[in-house]
């Protein structure tokens, strides 16, 4: 519970955050939670670090901040990030890049060639 007595771990019992979590998140991080995002957790969307779809709780150390663009390329592509523990239920994601599904190296250029790993 949050000091004013709101419950802040919902469980499966609601996949939206509530507004006390909500405030909760915002409390706890500046800005959308995949790294060198600069988009203000204000303005950001409340998003499961385990998703919802796979049985993630909607409680406070499983959401963070995702700007609506990090939310949908994530569960799009979950391959292109990192998931980071920063802290005891804090968590940010960093994005690793675009990569060709045959050879784990980023896709050609648009002139056909590799770029030096």
């Amino acid at each position: 519970m949050d000091a004013e007595g709101q419950v802040l771990d919902m469980g499966r019992k609601v996949r939206l955050a509530t507004p006390a979590q909500r405030r909760a998140v915002i409390a706890r991080y500046a800005t959308c939670w995949v790294d060198g995002c600069p988009l203000p957790a204000t303005m950001c969307q409340i998003d499961h670090a385990d998703g919802w779809a796979q049985g993630g709780p909607t409680d406070l150390a499983n959401l963070g901040p995702a700007c609506q663009f990090h939310n949908r390329d994530r569960y799009r592509h979950p391959d292109r990030y990192q998931r980071n523990r920063t802290g005891k239920d804090r968590w940010t994601y960093t994005y690793l890049g675009r990569t060709s599904r045959f050879s784990g190296r980023p896709p050609p250029e648009p002139n056909g060639e590799h770029e030096d790993l």
